[in-house]
C-alpha cells in the first residue's frame, strides 16, 4: 500500500470513526448519568454496540500503519487483527441482543434511533462473516512471513497508550464535527476557543502519522506549536468559563465528563495528556536529529 492510499484511508477512517466514536461515547455517558441519578431503568447495554463498532473502526489505522512499517509480517499481522475484529463483532452481537432483551424489551423500538438494534445485528453479522471468510480464504493460505515480530510487554503498553490517544483524538474530532448540531450561536464569540481546543489531539495524531510515514522534515516545530497552543487555549477556556457560566452550558454537549463530575476534570486531564504527548514528540525529535 503506497503512502497516498494510506493517507486517503486514514482520512476517511478519521472522519467516519470520529462521528461514530463521539456519538457512542455520548450514549454511554448519558446512560451512566441516568444510572448515577438513580433512574430505576437503565439502557446501558444500548450504548455498547455503538462503542464496539467504534472500537472496530479504531483498528483500521493501527493495521494500515503497522502493515506499512512491517510488510514482511503481513500474514500474522492480518490474522491477529482479524481475530480482534471477530471477537469485537461477537461481543457486539451479544450486547445488541442484551440491549433488546433487557433494556428496551424490543428489537424494533426507535431508540436511540429507528432500526438501531437491527442495523447493529446486521452490521456485526456481516463483519463477523466477512472477517472469517477473509481469514480462511485469503490470509491463512498465504506463505509464512519472512520476518518474525516479537510482541514484548513494552509493545503491548505502547499499543494500549497509542490506542487511547487515537480514541481520544477521534472522540474530540467527532465533537468538533458535531458542532453545527449543538452550537449556541449567541455564545459562539467565546466558545470558539473551546472548539479549537477539540482539534489538539487530532493535530498530535497527524504529527504521529507523518513521523510513521516519514513525510516532511523535522516535526520539532509542529510539536512545539501544538504544545504552546494547547496551554494557551486551556487558559482561555478556564478564563472564559470563570467569567461567564453561559460558556459552560454552551460547550457541555462536548464535555460529558464535566457533566458527570460537575467540575472541570476533563479539561485538565486532556490538557495534561496533550502537553505530555507534545513534550514526548519534542524530545523524540531532538533525539533522532542529534
Amino acid at each position: 500500500m503506497n503512502k497516498k492510499l494510506i493517507i486517503i484511508t486514514l482520512i476517511i477512517t478519521a472522519i467516519v470513526g470520529s462521528i461514530i466514536t463521539f456519538y457512542a461515547s455520548n450514549l454511554f455517558f448519558a446512560d451512566v448519568a441516568n444510572f448515577g441519578a438513580g433512574f430505576s431503568k437503565t439502557t446501558l447495554f444500548v450504548s455498547f454496540p455503538a462503542m464496539l463498532f467504534g472500537a472496530i473502526i479504531l483498528m483500521i489505522p493501527f493495521y494500515v500503519l503497522r502493515l506499512y512499517q512491517r510488510p514482511n509480517t503481513k500474514k500474522v499481522l492480518t490474522r491477529n487483527y482479524l481475530f480482534i475484529v471477530m471477537a469485537l463483532s461477537v461481543f457486539g452481537i451479544i450486547f445488541t441482543f442484551l440491549a433488546g432483551l433487557i433494556n428496551l424489551h424490543s428489537f424494533v423500538k426507535p431508540n436511540p434511533f429507528p432500526g438501531y438494534l437491527i442495523i447493529s445485528f446486521v452490521l456485526f453479522g456481516l463483519i463477523l462473516v466477512g472477517s472469517a471468510v477473509a481469514l480462511f480464504k485469503f490470509v491463512l493460505p498465504l506463505p509464512e512471513d519472512t520476518e518474525k515480530y516479537k510482541v514484548t510487554v513494552k509493545h503491548v503498553f505502547h499499543t494500549l497508550g497509542l490506542y487511547l490517544l487515537v480514541a481520544l483524538a477521534f472522540n474530540r474530532f467527532g465533537a468538533f464535527l458535531f458542532i453545527p448540531v449543538y452550537v449556541q450561536w449567541s455564545t459562539f464569540y467565546m466558545t470558539f476557543v473551546y472548539y479549537l481546543f477539540l482539534l489538539i489531539p487530532m493535530a498530535l495524531l497527524v504529527i504521529r502519522v507523518l513521523r510513521t510515514l516519514n513525510i516532511g522534515g523535522s516535526l520539532f516545530i509542529p510539536a512545539m506549536i501544538v504544545a504552546v497552543v494547547n496551554v494557551v487555549l486551556m487558559l482561555g477556556v478556564m478564563l472564559l468559563g470563570k467569567l461567564d457560566s453561559a460558556f459552560i452550558s454552551a460547550v457541555s454537549p462536548a464535555a460529558p465528563l464535566e457533566r458527570l463530575a460537575s467540575m472541570p476534570v476533563e479539561l485538565f486531564i486532556h490538557c495534561f495528556v496533550y502537553f505530555g504527548v507534545s513534550v514526548y514528540y519534542i524530545i523524540y525529535e531532538k533525539a533522532i536529529r542529534a
